[in-house]
């Protein structure tokens, strides 16, 4: 269990306080504080994201639903009012569930949307601070997210292209940050391999640290990222189970496969690599064995 009190966390710019109660998987709320007016709260659990909601953002849970065609008006106006006429004892996506109006998959996916809205609408203004209590909630362990999940695109990719994500190629591989630079040159490597689609490195709050692909690869920074979410989440999982600290996952799917290696304990960065059916999981493997230690040194000397 973390030993993260609400004191380290007070007075932190947005975007710091998010990345360390999910690194510490601290759970309370962080009320989002501008001129001392709150503007906005992320409800936090274990590290992850159960809800967050802010005055900056143009409509609400029930608006965005009805906006998106998801409930139909008449349904939804008969179910938001029995969500204030229970005294908001269900939470109002669970009322729509029990309905049959919405299933769990799309009610999460709509979450998520309606969370990222709100964290986007606060991370980029540099007067909010945050005033963190910390306290253990009641919540929908199937309706949590990682915080990558919840991040704004551009956030998790740096430097954001057309589509919303930096990406590079064996021609422009190149970050403007010179440590990011030699990440992308180590992934690069792995470009000589059959079947190679694209490579990323990541960190333990979820932040895509570098990316290369092959020329032919579109949305690779989008894969990535959902990648990205769906390692941490096979990690903690495996934590929680005792499986102890992961060294590699493989994944084997219908269009190939994805070697995931973690750097170490300590820093849990990892590295991944996605391949189609031409790639080879030995020679992948002994590949990313030969690169760790120039990853090592990259980490050791402060890439984030």
């Amino acid at each position: 269990m973390s030993n993260l009190v609400s004191q380290d966390i007070d007075g932190l710019p947005f975007i710091d306080a998010l990345l360390k109660t999910a690194e510490k998987k601290w759970g309370g709320i962080l009320r989002v504080m501008k001129d001392a007016d709150q503007i906005g709260s992320v409800f936090m659990r274990d590290g992850q994201v159960a809800w967050a909601v802010s005055k900056n953002q143009t409509e609400n849970f029930s608006s965005f639903l009805e906006r998106i065609g998801m409930i139909p008006k008449e349904k939804l106006s008969e179910i938001v009012a029995r969500y204030k006429a229970l005294g908001k004892a269900k939470k109002l996506g669970t009322l729509l569930e029990e309905e049959g109006l919405i299933s769990r998959a799309k009610l999460r996916e709509c979450l998520r949307a309606h969370i990222r809205a709100a964290i986007a609408s606060m991370m980029d203004d540099p007067e909010v601070v945050i005033n963190a209590s910390h306290g253990e909630m009641i919540v929908d362990a199937n309706l949590m997210f990682l915080l990558n999940e919840v991040l704004p695109l551009h956030y998790l990719s740096g430097e954001p292209d057309d589509t919303g994500f930096f990406e590079t190629s064996p021609e422009d591989n190149r970050q403007e940050d010179a440590d990011a630079g030699k990440a992308v040159d180590i992934l690069a490597h792995l470009a000589s391999l059959p079947g190679y689609r694209f490579s990323f490195l990541a960190g333990a709050n979820g932040k895509l640290l570098a990316l290369h692909k092959a020329d032919s690869i579109l949305n690779a920074g989008e894969t990535a990222a959902k990648a990205i979410a769906w390692i941490n989440s096979t990690a903690m999982n495996a934590a929680d189970e005792d499986f102890g600290e992961l060294e590699c996952i493989i994944m084997e799917h219908g269009k190939g496969l994805q070697v995931t290696q973690w750097m170490d304990d300590e820093s849990h960065c990892f590295i991944a690599g996605s391949f189609d059916k031409d790639g080879k999981l030995g020679v992948i493997k002994h590949k990313i064995s030969e690169m760790i230690p120039s990853i090592r040194q990259l980490i050791a000397e402060g890439i984030d």
